[in-house]
Formats: structure tokens, sequence, C-alpha cells
């Protein structure tokens, strides 16, 4: 029985899970203060997302727009993230967790320079660099925000070095994209219905069991007079 449920709970998520890929929609970052407030340099529009809804398949696709090699390590990149902007009104978690989430691509392995102990990327190229796990996700929890009003925002940060003449810059150059999530209709929270709990008599006092007992005696000894006397 336990599998069953398992097994209905997965097939049930699979059917919900929406593909953040598919919501990368190019836009201009002046389009929404929030691309400057994390200082976006390439942005996208996530659509509309609501209460319960889970954006998976995510994968970020890196483009050398220069015309020098793009150098590349590992132990500089941070994973992406998601920003609330909802505040108390939103609150989003990774599924089934946020533990081993993202991993890099084969495409992306295969840049790797042995020469440069890094990963490079050429002028004009693109990579598709990492992307989260099959049936790993964000998951939209809680959403009371109005609608069309900001809920998330997917940062996504590569951290880069050109090659100039056969030579790596020391500078570190980031490159921040950001998929902005809006409300959907939003989920009222239920009014709370409080109902007055029933008046509990207070237990009787033991003068009151004392006389109760002593009527009891009483009431006994005359019927049992009553009894003698009718014998």
């Amino acid at each position: 029985m336990k599998t069953n449920k398992l097994l209905i709970g997965s097939i049930i998520f699979w059917l919900t899970l929406q593909s953040a890929t598919a919501a990368y929609n190019t836009v201009e970052c002046n389009s929404d203060p929030v691309f400057a407030q994390n200082t976006c340099k390439q942005c996208f529009d996530g659509w509309e997302r609501w209460q319960g809804e889970a954006i998976g398949f995510i994968n970020d696709i890196f483009i050398n727009k220069t015309t020098n090699p793009k150098l590349i390590y590992k132990e500089e990149q941070t994973w992406p993230s998601m920003i609330n902007l909802g505040w108390d009104k939103v609150t989003w978690s990774q599924t089934p967790s946020s533990e081993n989430f993202w991993e890099y691509t084969k495409d992306f392995e295969a840049t790797f320079s042995s020469g440069q102990e890094a990963y490079v990327i050429d002028p004009s190229k693109q990579v598709n660099r990492i992307e989260s796990k099959i049936w790993y996700a964000y998951k939209l929890d809680k959403n009371t925000v109005a609608k069309w009003q900001n809920v998330g925002l997917l940062l996504f940060s590569v951290m880069t070095h050109d090659i100039v003449n056969n030579e790596v810059s020391i500078d570190q150059i980031e490159h921040r994209e950001c998929v902005l999530f809006k409300s959907g209709v939003p989920v009222t929270p239920a009014q709370l219905v409080v109902e007055s709990a029933p008046v509990k008599k207070l237990p009787q006092t033991w003068p009151e069991h004392i006389l109760l007992v002593l009527i009891a005696l009483l009431l006994g000894l005359g019927l049992f007079g009553l009894k003698r006397k009718n014998s």
C-alpha cells in the first residue's frame, strides 16, 4: 500500500512538473528593478507561477559573446539559487532536497583543457553548462502575493577569466543570468473559524459528595424500614 502511494505521488509530481527552461524568454534587464538590484547581466521571463507548482528540468546555457576564449574553474563557481521576493507571503523549497540538486553536463565536461587545467569556451560558442537532476525541482509551497507581483528570482552566476594572447587573466569576470517568476492567482488563506468550547461543569466539592451520600443512606434506611413494616 505504501509503495502504491509513493508511485501515485511520483506520477502526480511528474505531471505537475513545469520546465524552467521552457520559460527562458529573454527580456530587457531594465524591465524590472529587481534585475538591477541583483546586478543581472542577462534576464529572462519565468512566467506566472502558482502555489504548489514545481519547476524542474532546469539548465543553464552559457554563451561566450566575446572575442576571447573564456576559462572557467569549477572551484570558483557557485550553484544557482532561488531568491524569495515575496517575503513571508511566499515559501520556496527544493524537492526532494537541496543536496545534489545540480550537476555539470557532459557537454561542459567535454570542454576541459588539460593544458589549462580548466574548462575553455571559445568565442561565439555556447555550452549547456549545468542542469538540475531528473525528479529535482523548486517548489512554490506558499503564495499569497497579488497576481503579477514578483515571487522569485532564479539566479545563475558564472565566474570566468579571459584568455588573451594565450595568457589567462587573473581578473575574475562574473556573468549573472536571472529568471524572474511572477505570481499567478494567489491562494487566499482560509479564515480561521474559532468554535466556542462547551462549558464544562466544575467537579463537585467534597461537602456536596458527603451530602449526597447521607441522602442516599437516609433513603435506603427509609425504604428498608418500609419493607419491614410491609412484611
